[in-house]
């Protein structure tokens, strides 16, 4: 099934290629910010999928700021800071508790109710009552990023607490929404981007002048009889906390009674006089050993005793007024709406995406139609549907908007692209993303551009970078001009010395990668991390140069398409592959022994370890890694709740392993 072809949600098709769509429209999203589908369709075609198959490895993350531009150092969590299992309203809840506590007896048991926090999650370890660390989540819930010495000026993170015992103290970073919109908007969009981007700042003292507050609601490596009793030790060791806000259900409530006191509870907030946002309320199972023997999904990262309940979906009607033009890193030209504002969920709307020129065509958007917008999870914008015909065409570009240069349709008459190899806003998105890929932190979107318009910094009337290779050479190395200190003064003299230090310092960062990594941060051929596939059949510079489409075509998910881009890519960029390579060297990926050579593994189920971990100590035995369950696989390392995946590899006849099991194939 081609699902890149698709434009909406086809629960006609198998488990498997549902979840291709979703993997489809988040790496578009991800990618230059469009979807076939709006966000609501994607929420909750995930919450289905996710019912059928909550260990599927599409659902291991648990959100997160992208820690790649975070500021500090990867430090791992003790405990890992999972998410929750969430539902978009009440009557969904009710359905998934009746499902989840099936074979439990409710008559014993009652819950906790608490505001759902739309923040930034922030982890305080404390040792003989003195902070330690302030700690990111991390995107995969185990490695976050350490940003202690600007949590210490985030109000409600006291310093010292009365406990003296190692524990952790975990809850929301958040922004006053009042002294948000006094003080802040519009510069920034909303209160949660505010605070991300107050945490992620090199200069502590940005962050305290920013006024970040903290509410904890959660607390590890320390042990409690029920969540009332935890919440008591976070009121008596001085945090902020919800203890006024929380909610305990009665004993011996039925499902429907249960979901019924979530909605009455729902109803009866005043969100907008809150001091921050939520997006909705949580559910927990007081009785915490209970709680626990229910296990969780996701690799540990999600439990089943307690949930999430979003609230519906504001919607407002207002006016398409015009459009604006983006290009991204593969030349995707993709369009944004400009609206009439309209305030929702508590912030002003002006601009929308709207997807692609198919969709455009399809929904039938004009300048001047009127369209009906609504907020997935109170953050995201976008239209649910048209409400009145509009009565100008939306022009597709016979140009690119950033460029100039000629335009070309995808073979799925879907997207326009830009044809131009020298094009500004596809390099600005190559540079950023080979940084990214590459595990470079802290260098943003702002200063690429800067160093690539010649109307914001020019050298001899030549744009400063031109390229990804010139960003290690041009900036502290200037080989083409006679006076180079004239050109570095100049440069710290337009960026502030401090910045131009911190931007050749997160160059230089990283100077070693697999060879997988560094074909994957070039972007040639859009490959992503199917470059793990090509090293396997030439695993050093010389052998990838050798490749032919032919070799490529020998492996999963190369057509010819694909194989040629990436052949013909890889020779157009061959100069500056050889540059880079005198900045960036290739190493092998670290190896214990090659006892799993040849095997191929597939990793789901609850562990004793994380599956990343798992997955890790396989590829270091020579073992190779597959998302999911197929004839070509060897073997399954199954968990508990192992889900859909063990029973597929059942029906196919893949040998299913245990982890002790898979140990000893190691040793």
């Amino acid at each position: 099934m081609n699902v890149n072809k698709m434009t909406k949600v086809d629960k006609s098709l198998s488990f498997e290629d549902r979840i291709a769509f979703l993997k489809y429209c988040a790496d578009l999203y991800e990618t230059n910010g469009t979807s076939p589908i709006s966000d609501y369709e994607y929420d909750m075609e995930w919450a289905e999928l996710e019912q059928i198959d909550p260990n599927h490895s599409f659902f291991e993350e648990v959100g997160g700021m992208d820690d790649e531009h975070i500021y500090g150092t990867k430090i791992q969590h003790k405990v890992i800071c999972g998410s929750l299992l969430k539902d978009p309203d009440p009557e969904t809840f009710e359905k998934s508790i009746s499902s989840i506590y099936a074979n439990n007896n409710l008559s014993n048991l009652r819950f906790i109710l608490q505001y759902k926090i739309d923040g930034s999650s922030m982890c305080c370890v404390y040792d003989d009552g003195k902070l330690q660390n302030v700690i990111t989540r991390g995107r995969d819930g185990w490695n976050g990023v350490d940003v202690t010495q600007n949590g210490e000026y985030i109000k409600g993170i006291p310093s010292t607490i009365p406990c003296k015992d190692n524990v952790e103290i975990r809850g929301e970073c958040y922004k006053d929404r009042q002294d948000f919109y006094k003080k802040w908007y519009p510069q920034y969009k909303n209160p949660r981007n505010f605070t991300a981007g107050s945490i992620n700042q090199k200069d502590p003292l940005v962050t305290k002048e920013r006024g970040l507050e903290f509410i904890a609601y959660e607390v590890v490596r320390k042990d409690f009889t029920t969540e009332k009793e935890k919440l008591q030790f976070i009121i008596d060791n001085g945090f902020a906390n919800l203890g006024e806000s929380t909610r305990t259900t009665k004993l011996g409530l039925t499902f429907k009674q249960l979901a019924q006191a979530v909605k009455i509870f729902m109803d009866g907030i005043d969100r907008p006089n809150l001091p921050f946002d939520i997006d909705g309320v949580v559910i927990k199972l007081d009785h915490i050993a209970t709680a626990k023997a229910m296990g969780s999904v996701s690799g540990g990262k999600k439990p089943k005793s307690n949930r999430a309940v979003k609230f519906p979906c504001e919607q407002k009607e207002t006016e398409l007024i015009g459009t604006e033009l983006s290009v991204g890193r593969t030349g995707a030209i993709t369009i944004v709406g400009l609206l009439n504002p309209v305030e929702l969920s508590g912030t002003t709307i002006q601009r929308v995406a709207l997807c692609n020129f198919d969709n455009i065509k399809k929904q039938g958007f004009k300048i001047g139609c009127k369209v009906l917008l609504q907020k997935s999870g109170d953050i995201i914008p976008y239209i649910v549907k048209k409400t009145k015909d509009g009565h100008t065409d939306i022009e597709v570009p016979d140009v690119c908007p950033a460029c100039g240069g000629d335009v070309e349709w995808d073979e799925n008459n879907v997207t326009v692209h830009c044809q131009n190899d020298f094009c500004v806003a596809k390099l600005n998105r190559s540079i950023e993303h080979w940084f990214k890929k590459i595990g470079v932190l802290g260098l943003g979107k702002g200063i690429i551009c800067k160093l690539t318009d010649t109307d914001e910094l020019s050298w001899e009337n030549e744009a400063i970078i031109t390229c990804i290779s010139d960003m290690y050479w041009k900036i502290t190395n200037d080989r083409k001009t006679e006076h180079p200190f004239r050109k570095y003064a100049y440069l710290k003299s337009e960026l502030g010395e401090k910045t131009y230090d911190n931007i050749v310092s997160s160059v230089n960062g990283v100077t070693e990668v697999t060879l997988s990594t560094f074909i994957e941060a070039l972007g040639i051929g859009n490959i992503g991390t199917m470059s793990k596939n090509i090293v396997e059949i030439a695993p050093t510079i010389e052998d990838v140069d050798k490749l032919s489409v032919d070799d490529l075509m020998k492996l999963d998910k190369f057509a010819e398409k694909k194989s040629n881009g990436f052949v013909n890519g890889w020779k157009n960029n061959r100069k500056e592959i050889e540059i880079l390579l005198k900045f960036v060297s290739i190493v092998e990926p670290k190896s214990n022994s090659n006892k799993l050579a040849g095997k191929t593994f597939c990793v789901t189920g609850t562990l004793s370890r994380k599956r990343n971990e798992v997955s890790a100590d396989i590829e270091s035995n020579g073992g190779v890694i597959k998302g999911s369950v197929g004839k070509d696989l060897d073997y399954l390392v199954a968990g508990e709740d192992a889900g859909g995946k063990e029973d597929k590899a059942k029906k196919l006849g893949v040998k299913i392993i245990t982890e002790e099991e898979l140990k000893n194939m190691m040793k």
